[in-house]
């Protein structure tokens, strides 16, 4: 049974609210409480100035939003090892609300806290500790009066200690090494790798990190006190009290009744105390019981999604259930589910008709890659002839001879074909009776799915796939079907010709490498979003944000639409091809700058523009702000500074006897060395595939500079020094 003291001294809350506080926020490290989705639960004063962010703001965070992208991406693994364990230490760094970033050592590891387990995380700034490090090539360049102790030792002997080491070890310089530092850096000089210990002194925890020499028979010891960890941890424990407010629901059940709930939880599960126990969640308390200390469990109520944390509580006879509804989080991951099955299912068509070399063998690899991705049986492709109304099987796969020879040719404007070929609608099995039972049976297919194929609005044919088994066809799986029916057929017009053939090809390799270049952008931006999501919707303060996140996730989606739909359009970009006007450039360029600082709201971006014209005309078309949005992404994604900053140049160049706008983008970037340099020109001029990522919108930059009649040219910002950053010239012909 539960302890009956605990659930009396919930009355005088208050009163051990206060003492609580006061001793959590006087402790000297940095300390949070984690959900097990790494949502940021509380924190006390020292975290808060570590970051720079407010007490109020962190709560609405997760831990991966106050990491680099880099230590975010390790974060997973390091809580994992942290529940094998009984705890885990490691580095990491995280990112102030500046933009600056703190190298940091953790600890984390699971506690009890309010009957769950949550995480209990410290942070402790090692910045000191990472300076002098670099800086330890000489004996001198020891901060002496660092507040950490620091020595520098060889198998048995001091060679130098800070005062700090002195008073904590009672050594100096010359002295023989402390007994329980002999073994440990013995091993850590023979075997040139890093060591750790943990050791009681002067009442007192420290932890020692031992570093060897590489080029020496010496090691530096570094120490960091961690009392303050302790003392926290042993408050959590001790002093933390049930949050009976909390807006999450609460339960707490016995064998065979509910003897706590808060007012979320009695309102959620409809119960009180001494109520029996919902039925439906008896079978997860026994897999508690018997089997698991906790599990996760996602169940829906009154069309809200909530996560049960179910856990055995330690010493007690009680279970205990803390709920979030997650109904928001699991509207936008459908979205994005829905968008990346779409995406995924088109990468795979490309990628299986990349291997065509003639209309034939494109329509066939469509075909097969379509029946194997929806795991169908069979299939057919038909092709509209405009001048007879007719449409013409041009592959197929798995049909019978009888079926084929029955529909190898047929009307378009008779029933049911009308409505594909002339209308333009899918039919699935079940949505048109007469095609059920004349076609699918005839073909040996229980289930049918028929797919107008388009080209700019017109209807050139259809995919057909038929399974041996019952489908039914889900909403997603139409509008998916929908989605390919339209993209294809824009594959198969340009493949009817010798030089759609080649931009077909071109396409694909660009859709591959869009994948990496690109959309891994945009589902970053969509996966952020997820993330302030799963945290707002926790806090009935925040629940008005969502409506914001869900904008900015629809935002991206659009641009991914927009990304693949400049892919297609690139097909249409010739020598000759397009028409030129002319067209005010500034103007076009102060939206290619709105659209890259509103794509990357986490990077500070600062974009300076030095021009004598407040508005200058060029010969060109909609496509330059496709220019300078390729220039400004790469500028921006290949950049690893706090602070990305571009300078761009404009001014007049002439050049024999021809008068072009000179476009200057300069950036502080990682900038690209003189033989890349030669290779991404090369590769971007002759179409080629070799440079991945930027070589994809330099191709497009390239290509459309080209049709103005004008040039591309790649330098270093400072000349000579590639790791400078770069700067990207376009020069375009002056328009009238």
């Amino acid at each position: 049974m539960p302890n009956v003291e605990f659930i009396k001294e919930e009355n005088s809350e208050t009163v051990s609210s206060k003492k609580f506080n006061a001793i959590f926020d006087n402790i000297s490290e940095a300390v949070f409480l984690l959900s097990f989705q790494g949502q940021i639960i509380e924190v006390n004063n020292t975290a808060c100035k570590l970051v720079n962010y407010s007490r109020e703001t962190l709560l609405g965070m997760t831990l991966f939003n106050i990491l680099t992208p880099e230590f975010a991406s390790k974060m997973p693994e390091s809580i994992k090892e942290s529940v094998k364990s009984k705890g885990r230490k490691f580095e990491s760094v995280f990112l102030r609300q500046d933009g600056q970033e703190v190298p940091v050592e953790m600890f984390l590891k699971i506690i009890e806290l309010n009957n769950s387990n949550v995480f209990f995380a410290t942070a402790q700034d090692i910045n000191d500790r990472k300076e002098i490090s670099k800086k330890l090539t000489s004996l001198e360049s020891i901060t002496l009066r660092n507040p950490n102790p620091i020595l520098r030792v060889d198998k048995s002997s001091v060679l130098f200690c800070n005062y700090i080491a002195q008073r904590l070890f009672n050594t100096q310089e010359g002295n023989i090494l402390p007994d329980f530092l002999h073994q440990l850096v013995k091993n850590t000089i023979d075997t040139k790798s890093d060591n750790e210990l943990e050791i009681e002194l002067n009442h007192r925890f420290y932890i020692f990190t031992i570093i060897p020499e590489k080029s020496e028979n010496s090691a530096n010891i570094f120490g960091i006190d961690i009392t303050e960890r302790r003392k926290a941890e042993k408050v959590i424990n001790y002093l933390a009290k049930f949050p009976s407010e909390n807006p999450n629901p609460i339960l707490w059940v016995s064998k065979d009744s509910v003897i706590y709930a808060n007012n979320a939880g009695e309102e959620l599960f409809n119960v009180k105390k001494g109520s029996e126990i919902p039925t439906f969640l008896n079978p997860f308390f026994k897999e508690v019981r018997t089997d698991k200390e906790f599990i996760e469990i996602e169940l829906e109520f009154d069309e809200r999604i909530y996560l049960l944390n179910i856990s055995n509580v330690k010493n007690q006879e009680y279970i205990s259930i803390q709920g979030i509804d997650i109904s928001e989080r699991k509207k936008v991951e459908k979205v994005l589910q829905d968008y990346s099955l779409r995406m995924e299912f088109l990468n795979h068509i490309i990628i299986a008709g990349n291997s065509a070399n003639n209309i034939k063998s494109l329509l066939e690899e469509i075909l097969n890659s379509t029946i194997e991705l929806m795991d169908f049986d069979g299939g057919s492709i038909y092709l509209v002839d405009d001048v007879s109304f007719t449409a013409e099987v041009v592959s197929s796969y798995n049909l019978t001879a009888e079926f084929l020879d029955k529909t190898k040719s047929v009307k378009i404007n008779k029933i049911p074909y009308k409505s594909i070929f002339i209308e333009g609608e899918p039919l699935f099995i079940g949505d048109y009776p007469l095609f059920n039972t004349d076609h699918s049976q005839m073909s040996g297919f229980l289930s049918v799915a028929s797919l107008p194929l388009f080209s700019k609005n017109k209807i050139i044919g259809s995919l057909n796939i038929g399974s041996n088994s019952q489908h039914n066809f889900s909403t997603e799986e139409k509008e998916m079907l929908k989605y390919v029916g339209k993209e294809i057929g824009t594959l198969v017009i340009k493949m009817q010709t010798e030089e759609a053939l080649r931009d077909a090809h071109n396409i694909t390799e660009f859709y591959r490498d869009l994948v990496v270049h690109d959309i891994n952008n945009i589902f970053s931006n969509i996966s952020t979003s997820l993330e302030l999501i799963s945290l707002f919707q926790r806090k009935k303060e925040e629940i008005e944000k969502i409506p914001e996140l869900m904008d900015i996730i629809n935002e991206q989606i659009i641009r991914g639409s927009k990304l693949v739909s400049n892919i297609r359009n690139l097909s249409k970009i010739s020598d000759s091809g397009i028409n030129l006007e002319s067209i005010e450039a500034i103007q076009i360029l102060n939206d290619a700058i709105k659209f890259i600082q509103s794509s990357f709201p986490n990077i500070n971006i600062n974009i300076q523009i030095e021009s004598k014209f407040k508005k200058i005309f060029v010969q060109a078309n909609e496509y330059l702000l496709d220019v300078f949005e390729n220039i400004l992404f790469n500028a921006v994604k290949y950049n690893d500074k706090p602070i990305v900053e571009i300078q761009i140049r404009i001014s007049k160049y002439e050049e024999t006897g021809k008068n072009s706008l000179k476009m200057e983008f300069l950036d502080n970037g990682i900038g690209i060395p003189d033989k890349r340099k030669e290779r991404i020109l090369s590769s971007v001029s002759e179409g080629q595939k070799r440079v991945k990522g930027m070589g994809i919108g330099l191709y497009t930059v390239n290509k459309i500079i080209k049709n103005y009649q004008g040039k591309i040219l790649v330098e270093d910002r400072i000349y000579g020094d590639p790791a400078k950053g770069s700067n990207f010239i376009i020069l375009i012909p002056l328009g009238v």
